[in-house]
């Protein structure tokens, strides 16, 4: 019996000494894991390659560091400085793990998403974050269409430059009536184009005994039958716009995208139209220029 006891006093002993040593081990664990991330990397440090050019940030997706450097790459430079813990920014500045100052970087003039950066055993593939790639596609789309916008509001204006050329008044000044054809209209009342303003019209609406709301209210459903009836997807009217001016009814006409066949059509046209309307007085387009 005494050895019996002796041998379960002794096992319970080394029982209570392994469980002391696993709470320790447990601790140090605890302890290290604190400081470092789950890759065993420093707190704070940046571990994803990235590097920053024209503006961009182009980052490492562990495709590899020893592919061939595709053709139409070229280099443009080399990086400048590496930083562990703050983000790139500016043109040549990196980040992340196994990146150094003296880096070859490559660029090429067609693929604008995708660097590539050399490494002793190659090239590596950095891209740019597919959501940016996006939002440049959109703002170059959307340069492009002010720029064709731009283009068109030139050619008009060259247009309607063009047709003035010889148009002059016995005053020496530019017979815009005739221009537009104005003086050829057969209408209830005066119009008249006092000045020319590139692709905006704004007509001001005389109405004999003052605006009443009456007036403004039928003047606004001519020209919505006016637009309804004469423009349709090939044949675009303009953007039309009425509202009160201080004594008389404003009509606002934007010619951007007529096509310049249609714009002296466009013009008159809303004149005609107006002259369904009884108790006008006169109509003059861009008064006071």
């Amino acid at each position: 019996m005494g050895i019996r006891k002796g041998i379960f006093i002794g096992a319970a002993m080394l029982s209570i000494m392994a469980c002391t040593a696993c709470g320790n081990s447990g601790g140090n664990v605890s302890e290290t894991n604190s400081a470092e991330t789950s890759t065993g990397v420093e707190s704070g440090i940046i571990e994803q390659p990235q590097v920053m050019y024209d503006g961009h940030i182009y980052y490492y997706n562990a495709t590899g560091r020893d592919e061939k450097l595709p053709e139409g790459y070229e280099i443009a430079g080399t990086i400048k400085r590496v930083d562990s813990k703050d983000y790139p920014a500016e043109n040549f500045a990196a980040a992340g793990v196994d990146l150094e100052a003296g880096q070859e970087i490559y660029i090429s003039t067609t693929e604008k998403n995708v660097i590539y950066l050399k490494y002793d055993s190659g090239y590596a593939r950095f891209e740019r974050r597919p959501e940016e790639a996006t939002e440049k596609a959109q703002d170059e789309t959307k340069s492009a269409e002010k720029e064709n916008e731009i283009e068109g509001n030139s050619e008009m204006t060259a247009y309607m430059d063009a047709s003035m050329e010889e148009d002059y008044g016995e005053d020496g000044e530019f017979d815009f009536d005739s221009i537009f054809g104005i003086d050829q209209l057969d209408l209830n009342y005066e119009a008249h184009v006092a000045g020319f303003d590139g692709e905006s019209f704004l007509y001001s609406v005389h109405i004999d005994g003052g605006v009443t709301d009456e007036k403004v209210d039928e003047i606004q459903q001519v020209m919505a039958d006016y637009s309804s009836q004469n423009g349709d997807e090939e044949n675009y009217m303009g953007y039309i716009d009425i509202y009160n001016g201080e004594d008389q009814i404003m009509i606002y006409l934007d010619l951007g995208g007529v096509s310049e066949e249609n714009s002296n059509m466009v013009v008159t046209g809303i004149l005609n139209a107006l002259n369904s309307v009884s108790g006008i007085k006169s109509v003059i387009i861009n008064e006071g220029m």
